[in-house]
């Protein structure tokens, strides 16, 4: 498999961690999780490699497992960071399937960003479930979200990749995760209008004209993952779920196929 279209590619490492510190300034984050435990008992384990030594079995009900990663663009020989997942070691892991969808993608960048994010998944819920990476399946759940087949109950994970960065987070409820590289939004008017609420778009362009862009991505990610963690997508428009953008991200309204504002909760990179 051509996975990197280079004769280095095996040499190279395809993406390196992200600390909390290091991302503040290149990518807006978000996870959502519908559950019934108090936002202050929720505990993100940030993790440094997806593909971690020690077994997470004990993984607690309040608990997010959570790996955040830069991909590296062709021929990046960077090594620096917390960790790093490998074309090896992610090539490895991919089935068949998986295999054909990467090489439909035009852009050489586009395929290391849905290299990393699948590989890294399954390396993370083959540390929960002490099963080999490569040997895990899934199958959609009634709304199209993948579900691990033969998993421990209630194990709910979720994966997104833009290019140049991926994320991946793992809990035992309902998880959505949602990643953007940081950068302007040349047609903000138009894509607000979609987006966000009203009263969002109040917010929005109320905001300094310098953080804009950011605040709208901010938006975009939490919404994204509440849709995902409640596996509708865009069945639900994005302009009907209002949340709180602020320092302590917060749901504040949804429809009602999303259950009820008290079960959600939102966390995400600084404001």
């Amino acid at each position: 498999m051509d996975m990197a279209q280079s004769d280095d590619a095996g040499k190279d490492k395809l993406a390196t961690s992200l600390s909390m510190a290091n991302a503040r300034d290149t990518v807006a984050w978000s996870i959502a999780i519908q559950c019934e435990i108090p936002q202050e008992k929720l505990d993100v384990r940030w993790l440094t490699n997806p593909g971690i030594s020690r077994p997470i079995e004990q993984l607690r009900p309040g608990e997010i497992a959570f790996w955040l990663a830069a991909v590296h663009s062709p021929h990046d020989q960077r090594t620096e960071g917390l960790g790093a997942l490998s074309f090896e070691q992610a090539a490895a892991v991919l089935d068949v399937e998986e295999a054909s969808r990467l090489v439909r993608f035009l852009h050489i960048e586009d395929r290391h960003s849905y290299l990393a994010a699948h590989a890294s998944v399954r390396l993370l819920l083959a540390s929960i479930v002490g099963q080999s990476a490569d040997t895990l399946r899934f199958r959609p759940s009634t709304h199209g979200k993948p579900m691990l087949v033969a998993g421990p109950p209630g194990i709910d994970f979720n994966l997104s990749h833009a290019r140049g960065v991926v994320a991946v987070a793992a809990a035992y409820s309902p998880i959505g995760v949602d990643v953007e590289p940081l950068r302007e939004i040349a047609d903000l008017d138009s894509v607000s209008e979609i987006v966000l609420a009203r009263q969002e778009q109040e917010i929005l362009w109320n905001a300094p004209p310098a953080v804009r862009s950011r605040l709208f991505l901010r938006y975009w990610t939490l919404k994204e993952a509440i849709l995902k963690a409640a596996a509708r997508g865009f069945m639900i428009p994005p302009n009907t779920v209002i949340v709180d953008a602020g320092p302590s991200p917060a749901v504040l309204s949804v429809p009602a196929a999303l259950g009820t504002v008290s079960q959600w909760r939102l966390i995400a990179s600084a404001a």
